[in-house]
C-alpha cells in the first residue's frame, strides 16, 4: 500500500507573508516552488511573484494560478475534459501498468482520457487549472484506496468536474507581473530581480523519496506510466551529484552566491536542519535573523 504523507510541502503561506512583510517585501522569487499555491496566496495579497521548478506539472499549475490573471474554464470546456469525446480516438491503455496496483481499470481509462483531453485546451492558463483539478482527483482516489469505507464512491467524471470547477477560485489579478518557468534553480534566480529570494530547499536525495502523488502526476502529465522523476533532476544542481553532504552544501553555497543582487534571502527549514543552512547563509550575508515558528518551521533571514 502506498504511504501518503499528510502534505507535500511544509510552507504556511500566511506565516511566510508575515515574515516577508516584516522587511517590506513587495516582490519575491521562489526557484524551488513545488505546487505553487503559496505563490498564489502571496499574489492574492499584492506581491509580485516569480517561481520555477524542474517538474513540468508544477509549472503547468503555476501557469493556471500564478501567471494567469483572468482565464477560467467554462462549463462546456470542463465537460470536454472529463468525458470521452465522440469520434476521438484515445490511448485508453496509456496507464494500464497502474491497473490493479494503484487504480481500477475504469480509473486508468479515465486517466488516459483526461491526459488526451487536457492537451486540447486553448490556453496555458486553462491547462494549468485542469491539471490542478485533476490532481485532486488522483489524491482522492489514492486516499480512498487506503480508507475505502470513509469516503464516498463518486463517478470519475463527476469527481473531476467538481474539482476542476473549484480551481476558478484561484484565478485573480493583482495588477503585477507574475511568472513561472520550467528551469533549474540558478536559471530562475538569474532571470529575475526582486526584493526577496525565498528558498525552501529540497532535502538531500529527496527526488528518490518523493511523495507518490508528486511522481505519479508528473508521470501522468508526461503520458508515461513508467516515467521516473529522476530524469527531471538528472543534470540539475540538486540532482544525483548533491546526494553527498558536502556536495549538497556546495550546491547551496552556489545558490546563495547567485543571489547576491537580492536584498533579502529567506530560507525556510526545520529545527533539525537549521545548523546545516545557517553557516552557509552567514558566509553570504552580514545580518542574519532566525524566526522560529515550531520545530518543523524555521525561517533564516539574511540581509546585506
Amino acid at each position: 500500500m502506498i504511504e501518503l504523507h499528510e502534505r507535500t510541502r511544509r510552507i504556511s503561506p500566511s506565516r511566510l507573508i508575515e515574515v516577508l512583510r516584516r522587511y517590506d517585501v513587495s516582490s519575491v522569487v521562489d526557484p524551488f516552488m513545488g505546487l505553487p499555491t503559496h505563490l498564489n496566496y502571496l499574489k492574492r495579497h499584492g506581491m509580485a511573484v516569480h517561481g520555477g521548478d524542474l517538474l513540468d506539472w508544477f509549472v503547468r499549475v503555476g501557469e493556471g494560478i500564478v501567471a494567469n490573471d483572468q482565464t477560467v474554464l467554462r462549463d462546456s470546456e470542463v465537460a470536454e475534459i472529463v468525458e470521452m469525446l465522440p469520434g476521438k480516438i484515445y490511448a485508453i491503455d496509456r496507464f494500464k501498468a497502474w491497473e490493479g496496483v494503484f487504480f481500477s481499470e475504469e480509473q486508468c481509462i479515465y486517466l488516459g482520457v483526461w491526459h488526451d483531453n487536457v492537451r486540447g485546451l486553448r490556453s496555458d492558463g486553462q491547462t494549468g487549472l485542469a491539471v490542478l483539478g485533476l490532481w485532486h482527483v488522483l489524491c482522492y482516489w489514492l486516499l480512498k484506496a487506503q480508507f475505502p469505507d470513509d469516503m464516498q464512491d463518486v463517478p470519475p467524471s463527476e469527481l473531476a468536474w467538481s474539482y476542476i470547477r473549484q480551481t476558478e477560485q484561484w484565478v485573480m489579478t493583482n495588477l503585477r507581473h507574475n511568472s513561472v518557468r520550467n528551469a533549474d534553480v540558478l536559471a530562475t534566480i538569474g532571470a529575475h530581480s526582486a526584493d526577496a529570494l525565498f528558498l525552501a530547499p529540497p532535502a538531500r536525495n529527496s527526488f528518490r523519496n518523493a511523495d507518490a502523488r508528486i511522481w505519479m502526476w508528473e508521470a501522468w502529465w508526461q503520458g508515461d506510466a513508467y516515467y521516473n522523476i529522476e530524469h527531471a533532476y538528472r543534470n540539475s544542481l540538486f540532482g544525483a551529484r548533491s546526494v553527498e553532504e558536502h556536495a549538497y552544501a556546495r550546491a547551496m553555497a552556489s545558490v546563495l552566491s547567485a543571489a547576491q543582487n537580492y536584498p533579502l534571502i529567506v530560507i525556510q527549514t526545520t529545527e533539525q536542519h537549521l545548523a546545516e543552512f545557517e553557516p552557509l547563509l552567514r558566509d553570504a550575508r552580514t545580518h542574519i535573523e532566525t524566526i522560529a515558528i515550531h520545530s518543523d518551521e524555521y525561517y533564516l533571514v539574511g540581509r546585506r
